[in-house]
């Protein structure tokens, strides 16, 4: 079997880390159809995954997730849910709609998950 590129493990991560939020809030659709468009995305044109991220998470949002600046990255959630769709906000809907209730072990979960994120979207890009 060969290798995996950064790129698809990047990929596989994003997704499971989306198929995670699903489980942990079914009642939320969106997600589960986030997971359904990524996989679809992840078949026709891989790439596109790790260009959204960076567009709308890594960029703008990359030295609050390491730092875990919880006040910047909700603020930037909540406005970003309110202006904009694609497949990364359901992600960003979390920090908008269920941060305030989550359990310390959800949050610290959910921080882990972006890190790995926004450093594998990083050595992707090369």
């Amino acid at each position: 079997m060969a290798a995996q590129t950064t790129l698809g493990i990047f990929n596989a991560k994003l997704i499971a880390f989306f198929e995670d939020l699903y489980q942990t809030f079914p009642e939320e659709r969106d997600i589960k159809l986030a997971v359904e468009g990524l996989n679809g995305i992840k078949k026709v044109n891989p790439r596109l995954i790790l260009d959204m991220f960076i567009e709308y998470v890594s960029k703008p949002l990359k030295e609050d997730i390491l730092a875990e600046n919880e006040e910047k990255v909700v603020g930037f959630a909540k406005a970003a849910v309110a202006t904009q769709f694609n497949e990364v906000s359901p992600a960003l809907m979390i920090f908008d709609k269920h941060w305030p209730t989550l359990s310390d072990t959800s949050r610290t979960a959910i921080w882990k998950h972006l890190k790995v994120l926004v450093l594998l979207a990083d050595r992707a890009v090369v």
